[in-house]
């Protein structure tokens, strides 16, 4: 693995995690909006940009996202409107963390949390298997020549 590329499960499962969060907000400032009349203006503004952000800002956000192995280190790019690259040696981790919430068990994805001495980098959920080679290519139970 030299390259890889967040799933197309965990766009999906984002796109749910925004969904509910603005429904639950909407449902609060139209609950609300009788003692406070401009909430029915927030739940408005709060509908168009959980519409923006699952149409159109999240399928840009992960078809960007790539995780890159070379050289004995890990490089995550990433960003729409302002791009991040994070390069992360292996000499320089303390430790790489898998943590998954119910939700992305059903779908079958596991994030990945690296922390460094200065920085923490968290990688959104990928294929448990990638998830799995990222923490065994750390410890160095993965000959990084068999497979590149």
């Amino acid at each position: 693995m030299e390259c890889a590329k967040l799933p197309k499960k965990t766009m999906l499962l984002w796109q749910i995690r925004v969904v509910m969060l603005t429904a639950i907000l909407i449902w609060l400032c139209l609950r609300y909006s009788q003692i406070m009349p401009f909430l029915e203006t927030v739940s408005v503004i709060l509908g168009a940009v959980g519409i923006f952000m699952v149409a159109i800002y999240l399928p840009v956000f992960f078809k960007g996202y790539e995780i890159l192995f070379k050289n004995e280190a890990i490089i995550i790019n990433y960003g729409v409107f302002i791009k991040f690259s994070h390069i992360m040696p292996y000499t320089r981790l303390i430790y790489a963390q898998s943590f998954s919430t119910p939700l992305a068990s059903l779908f079958s994805v596991t994030a990945v949390s690296l922390k460094a001495a200065r920085s923490r980098v968290i990688i959104p959920e990928i294929k448990n298997e990638d998830a799995k080679y990222i923490i065994d290519s750390l410890t160095g139970e993965v000959d990084y020549e068999e497979d590149i």
